[in-house]
């Protein structure tokens, strides 16, 4: 409702006030809940599918790989990196066969 809108229907200026303050209230509170569902909703997600594969949907196991811990779907055999751990292993020092052909993709 608008300033006017306020005025027409009688209101004093004490009940306009709180009915902003009231208005203003409500805004942020339904922001908070607004951020508090969309947390709520990240962590029921990253429970349901933690290690699982993205590609077959099976359960996933931590394994080591070139010094690198990699998950490894039990299923399809899938392996997949955490954010950082391709570049990890792209930087080492000795890069032969497939690695340097891996790294050749990412230059």
């Amino acid at each position: 409702m608008g300033e006017r809108d306020l005025k027409d229907q009688g209101l004093t200026k004490e009940e306009e006030y709180f009915y902003n303050v009231n208005k203003e209230l409500i805004e942020r509170k339904r922001k908070d809940l607004d951020v508090q569902r969309d947390e709520q909703r990240k962590k029921e997600l990253m429970v349901k599918h933690w290690m699982c594969c993205p590609k077959c949907g099976h359960k996933m196991e931590e394994i080591e790989l070139l010094g690198i811990m990699a998950d490894k779907c039990s299923t399809c055999s899938g392996i997949y990196f955490d954010k950082g751990e391709l570049e990890l292993l792209l930087e080492s020092k000795e890069q032969k066969g497939f690695l340097r052909c891996l790294k050749q993709l990412f230059k």
